[in-house]
């Protein structure tokens, strides 16, 4: 059996498989190879499977935010190999699995929008050209971090109309000062950010929220048009955020001169396709 992983932020996607396709799924938290030692890494992917997977898989690809050197790769490569005695194991970026799963064996751009954001131009084997996205803090434009902030920066201060604002405080469920305590002293403040984006799916057809929402994404589809030959190769988003604000997305490319390609919320299921026509 074959296992591909594909690790974000907050969650891990897993999924065992053969070449007749997805046999067992699971869901866990996000491991980051970058944020925990060998021990709390091996312990959470024991904890995150059912004990029977770890003999049978012979192959595993795992796919991860943040893993960008060799160094990194090879690290986490050992870490799972201790794990699953038994497999040949990849480790890659999660950007790399975006693309695969976006693009399959094509050239085309790949564009993550979840909790962070990221892109890169790929050749249809590997990436070849990357703006670096450089966390929430610098970076991370079109981001459902992004789209909180600005959500959140115009609701504190008031900048939305008395009603909109009423009812976007009664949404989060929180005051002014219940949600700068969760900015400013949560132990996960980009992920608080991001999960206050969920009011403004319910709001996106009122002019304020929509031109904020086009704004931020604006700002990452900019980013977009600096690859080479971007007028010509299509877009390929991945993501919850794309998700969401599809529509949004594809009024800001076609205005940009730029090429809409597929839209995919999550990147498991096609890198199983993926792996199985490649193997």
């Amino acid at each position: 059996m074959w296992l591909v992983a594909d690790s974000g932020s907050t969650k891990t996607e897993w999924r065992l498989f053969n070449k007749n396709g997805v046999q067992e799924k699971a869901s866990s938290k996000g491991l980051n190879p970058i944020f925990l030692n060998k021990t709390s890494f091996e312990n959470a992917v024991k904890e995150s499977l059912p004990e029977s997977w770890f003999a049978m898989v012979s192959k595993l690809w795992f796919y991860a935010a943040g893993v960008d050197t060799e160094n990194m790769k090879s690290e986490a490569a050992k870490w799972l190999q201790s794990v699953f005695t038994k497999a040949e194991v990849w480790v890659e970026s999660d950007l790399l699995a975006a693309a695969k799963a976006g693009c399959g064996s094509e050239e085309g751009i790949v564009a993550i929008l979840g909790t962070g954001s990221n892109s890169a131009l790929y050749n249809g084997s590997s990436i070849v050209e990357h703006i670096r996205p450089l966390g929430y803090i610098l970076g991370d434009e079109g981001s459902g971090t992004a789209l909180g902030k600005a959500l959140l920066r115009h609701l504190l201060r008031d900048e939305f109309s008395k009603e909109l604002s009423e009812s976007l405080y009664a949404e989060l469920g929180m005051t002014y000062d219940e949600i700068l305590e969760h900015v400013y002293r949560s132990e996960w403040p980009n992920r608080f950010i991001a999960s206050c984006t969920r009011v403004l799916h319910s709001h996106k057809s009122e002019i304020e929220i929509s031109e904020l929402i086009n704004k931020v994404l604006e700002e990452f589809v900019n980013l977009l048009g600096r690859y080479s030959n971007a007028s010509r190769l299509p877009i390929n988003f991945v993501g919850s955020i794309s998700c969401y604000f599809e529509e949004n997305l594809s009024d800001i490319i076609k205005i940009k001169g730029l090429n809409m390609g597929k839209v995919i919320q999550s990147p498991a299921e096609e890198l199983v396709k993926y792996h199985i026509k490649n193997h």
